[in-house]
């Protein structure tokens, strides 16, 4: 055996160190060769264009493809009334994809509807992997869910669950408030049954700091960022309106409206700082609700409003109602977005309105010529 040496065993220290040191510069090496490799690769996952081809249902008129990449929508429209058609049905699509992206469908060319309200999903793989979900809308003379049975359990700030509108947030036309008043486990608008048919309930409240919250129903998007940064301002929270491009003359509604009993007005003590308390003053008369629906064409700035059909309500019989509420047209612009707004108290976005004003709404319908 060899001779163990202080100089031997110093340069097999050395040596070591060396091939130590090797081993991580070409370790290091190949890693970073291969996250330069990734950086190269694209990481676009966007359609360009959506082509429907063929419609298995002959009686069913395509109009056109709209996108909207911000919020990964691909809205088809059809002429019909899709809720008057059979279903299953079947559309063959041609999805135009970035360069290099491939999609993830289990048919590359079908997609299925089972029904008006279904939204149907397909992911886009980037060239590095990266993932993007498309969700595919029909967008027909009525809008989906209008008879409001779709509901899905979602987690409120509190960390509870509570009932949604739709079967989730990024596949409903609908929204309401309930995330925003969530924190203090208050939820006006929620399903009400009344044996197999599926109602909105819509009440207002009072929580803590806010003496009034009236609930809210409308298309659109609750904007919880703009709800943070604005407190003190209802209408920041709120980004109204939904793909649609037909002319309706007038709509017809199923409700009934309960007004509370003690109308008031809320002020902020101080505009800047929604916890520096209100003033509460009771004022004459009686709760409304609010139903009214806003044509508009968003193509260019400033937006163009087009018709507008409203209802305002303070207490109906114990029944349920049925309305048709005619729309008054200003501009013979094409509407491209319709915004549909249910209140259970008129002005509860100026903190006015009644505690325990109720709303309940069976179904929403446009009638057309």
């Amino acid at each position: 055996m060899k001779k163990m040496t202080f100089k031997y065993f110093v340069s097999r220290i050395i040596m070591g160190i060396i091939n130590q040191g090797v081993f991580q510069v070409v370790f290091i090496s190949f890693i970073l060769l291969i996250m330069s490799c990734s950086k190269d690769k694209s990481n676009n996952a966007e359609l360009t264009d959506f082509k429907v081809n063929s419609i298995s249902n002959k009686d069913i008129s395509f109009v056109k493809t709209k996108l909207d990449k911000e919020l990964a929508h691909v809205c088809l429209y059809f002429e019909n009334n899709l809720f008057e058609e059979t279903f299953p049905i079947k559309l063959k699509v041609s999805p135009i994809i970035s360069s290099k992206a491939k999609v993830l469908l289990d048919s590359p060319s079908e997609l299925v509807f089972e029904n008006p309200n279904q939204v149907v999903s397909f992911d886009i793989e980037a060239e590095n992997g990266d993932m993007k979900t498309w969700y595919v809308f029909l967008i027909h003379k009525q809008l989906q869910n209008s008879n409001f049975s779709m509901w899905f359990n979602n987690q409120g700030l509190n960390g509870r669950y509570y009932k949604e509108i739709g079967s989730s947030f990024v596949e409903s036309v609908w929204s309401t408030a309930n995330m925003g008043t969530s924190t203090y486990s208050s939820y006006g608008t929620q399903p009400i049954t009344d044996g197999s048919n599926t109602m909105v309930q819509l009440r207002t409240d009072s929580v803590r700091v806010l003496p009034i919250t009236a609930a809210t129903l409308f298309t659109g998007v609750f904007n919880l960022s703009g709800a943070i940064s604005n407190p003190t301002n209802p209408q920041a929270a709120v980004l109204f309106g939904t793909p649609f491009i037909y002319s309706p003359v007038s709509f017809k509604v199923k409700y009934k409206y309960t007004s509370g009993r003690w109308l008031k007005k809320a002020k902020l003590r101080d505009v800047n700082n929604i916890f520096g308390g209100f003033t509460e003053n009771g004022i004459e008369g009686e709760d409304q609700c609010a139903i009214y629906a806003i044509l508009e064409n968003r193509d260019k700035s400033p937006v163009v409003e087009v018709a507008r059909a409203e209802l305002f309500s303070a207490s109906t019989a114990n029944n349920l109602t049925e309305e048709i509420v005619e729309f008054s047209y200003v501009s013979e612009t094409k509407p491209t977005h319709v915004t549909v707004v249910f209140s259970s108290s008129r002005y509860g976005d100026f903190w006015q309105g009644a505690v325990n004003s109720t709303l309940i709404v069976d179904y929403f319908k446009f009638l057309y010529e």
